[in-house]
């Protein structure tokens, strides 16, 4: 995956903060679910959160 760039960051959300919240606490509930996983690796999950804010699927008010 390649690093989305800021410009496209601020148009998800109202500041580079706002994503950085939303995909920190999208990894985290991913990270909840998958604890006991034997494949457990947090850097994918931060992967997984934000390739989620970026596609849509987590909306950021």
């Amino acid at each position: 995956m390649n690093p989305p760039s800021t410009k496209d960051l601020i148009k998800i959300g109202n500041s580079k903060y706002a994503v950085v919240v939303a995909v920190a606490k999208r990894a985290r509930e991913l990270s909840e679910d998958k604890k006991n996983d034997e494949n457990y690796r947090l850097s994918s999950m931060v992967t997984d959160a934000l390739d989620e804010v970026i596609n849509g699927k987590i909306i950021i008010d």
